[in-house]
């Protein structure tokens, strides 16, 4: 091509994205608490180009421990442990979550948990 022409358009409406566009949709996508796939969807997103930028931004380091925020919680007895099913989840960072009563503990609370795991504090 010559110095003063443009590519044309690309038909399916795709364009790449700048460091700030891409910055601006991960703070979106973090800020919403949704899976990766569910945002992406729900944006009209590539879930695999979202990752990508996320991977090309980050520094590579875990969260510092100031980034780090613990909740407080109180421990009021421990429920008597059913006969059933015992789930186990590994999530990043080493981190096991171990559920002994499978019925009292309900899934969307225990992805919510697991998601917020693996996010990094802003």
């Amino acid at each position: 091509m010559s110095k003063g022409t443009r590519k044309p358009a690309r038909k399916s409406g795709w364009q790449q994205w700048t460091g700030q566009e891409a910055r601006r949709v991960l703070k979106a996508w973090r800020a919403s608490g949704l899976p990766l796939a569910t945002f992406a969807r729900r944006r009209g997103l590539c879930a695999e180009r979202v990752r990508w930028w996320q991977n090309r931004l980050s520094d590579g380091s875990a969260p510092s421990a100031e980034a780090l925020r613990l909740v407080p919680a109180v421990v009021t007895g421990l429920p008597p442990v059913a006969a059933g099913a015992v789930v186990t989840l590994r999530a990043p960072g080493d981190v096991v979550v171990e559920v002994t009563d499978v019925g009292a503990v309900p899934a969307a609370w225990l992805s919510a948990l697991v998601s917020g795991l693996g996010r990094r504090a802003p």
